[in-house]
């Protein structure tokens, strides 16, 4: 019997748009775009997600990267541009599912966009237990963190559901049992969950 719902949040819950961040650092730096879209999921983007560098850390090592006439603050408002609106009828979903199922988000994220996440998702506090990346040091899909979250959650796999829009993440945690939903748009996981049982 299905307890827990586990979602993503970039692409599932909220858009995102890298290429906005990318175009605008591009203007902003005199750099050709092609250069700076190779930090996007670069190492060094992977460690910041992961909790390696705290936030103005990060910000003075890709200044180091792609020097650019601009101050920290501003940097974080194009950094944050990645990060959309919630997904249409992502909200709706949740407030079917918050009152049934214990509800929670596993995320490769970092700070900044957390925040920003929050400021435009509201609903986001309907959830009881935040899998952050970088507060788990570590990011999807290393089992660990599917291991620690049944540990947190104390419940099994086959009890819980995890959407994500990644299919190695998906992958992972079926290796644990969880159920997986591989999906992008709202309308396929509500396909899903009524496949499941989830939702009528």
């Amino acid at each position: 019997m299905i307890k827990h719902v586990i979602f993503d949040l970039g692409n599932v819950i909220v858009e995102v748009h890298p290429e906005r961040t990318m175009r605008e650092f591009a203007v902003r730096c005199g750099l050709p775009e092609e250069k700076i879209r190779t930090f996007y999921l670069s190492q060094l983007h992977l460690d910041f997600m992961a909790g390696k560098y705290r936030p103005g850390d990060f910000f003075t090592q890709m200044m180091r990267q792609f020097p650019c006439p601009i101050d920290e603050n501003e940097f974080r408002r194009i950094w944050n541009r990645v990060i959309g609106e919630p997904k249409n009828g992502i909200a709706s979903l949740i407030s079917d599912l918050k009152n049934r199922y214990v509800l929670s988000i596993c995320s490769n994220t970092d700070p900044w966009h957390w925040e920003e996440a929050l400021r435009k998702c509201p609903f986001l506090t309907d959830f009881e237990h935040y899998f952050l990346s970088f507060e788990m040091k570590r990011n999807k899909p290393d089992p660990e963190i599917f291991r620690f979250i049944l540990g947190v959650l104390q419940t099994t796999g086959p009890e819980c559901v995890f959407v994500d829009d990644t299919l190695e993440n998906i992958q992972t945690a079926e290796k644990l049992g969880i159920h997986g939903v591989h999906a992008e748009d709202v309308a396929t996981i509500r396909k899903k969950f009524v496949e499941l049982g989830i939702l009528s």
